[in-house]
């Protein structure tokens, strides 16, 4: 299988209440789609632990599931970069203010891969995690030069388990506008 493409990449953001028992109750905000995206990549990770008796694992336990989320971006706007990080984005000055005290936003992402199977037929895949958190952007400017050269942004961020114990949704589709709709319904883009 080979990846051949990444044609869409998208976001929603997350609003957490805590109830009375101590359980959670998410709501999904309006999510945005976009096709800036070099690359999008989970890191899988695991609290896993084994217990070893006569000389042989006699149990496994792998844990929560966790990932490192790194989203390449080509253009990140600096509204987008304040919803994403928890930051502070005046509209009117088109000013971004990091503060003491900023909270990481929680937000459910998601990405479309275009692949080719085995049998040299065209797919779709569907990414997305349930919850994640980025840490705030690094900024790297560079002054002109003879030649052109390209910078991208990149997101790092860490994927958990939201309140109903989902973690990674991945889903493959044999048509476009299928897997389209499916990615609009994962990250709730309501057109």
């Amino acid at each position: 299988m080979a990846y051949i493409g990444l044609p869409y990449y998208g976001y929603c953001p997350i609003t957490v209440a805590t109830n009375a028992d101590g359980s959670e109750t998410e709501s999904l905000g309006n999510g945005k789609i976009t096709r800036a995206v070099v690359s999008y990549g989970g890191e899988n990770d695991s609290d896993s632990s084994e217990l070893w008796a006569g000389d042989r694992r006699e149990q496994r336990d792998a844990g929560a599931p966790s990932a490192k989320l790194t989203i390449d971006r080509s253009y990140l706007s600096l509204a987008d970069e304040a919803e994403l990080c928890g930051h502070h984005y005046d509209e009117s000055t088109k000013t971004l203010e990091r503060k003491e005290g900023d909270t990481p936003a929680l937000v459910r992402v998601a990405a479309l891969g275009k692949l080719k199977k085995p049998d040299r037929k065209l797919a779709y895949r569907l990414v997305g995690y349930y919850r994640v958190s980025f840490d705030p952007v690094d900024d790297n400017l560079s002054t002109a030069s003879k030649s052109t050269s390209y910078s991208t942004t990149k997101l790092a961020g860490s994927a958990e388990c939201n309140s109903d114990g989902n973690f990674v949704k991945k889903q493959e589709f044999d048509g476009y506008e299928e897997a389209l709709a499916a990615l609009k319904t994962f990250l709730n883009i309501k057109e």
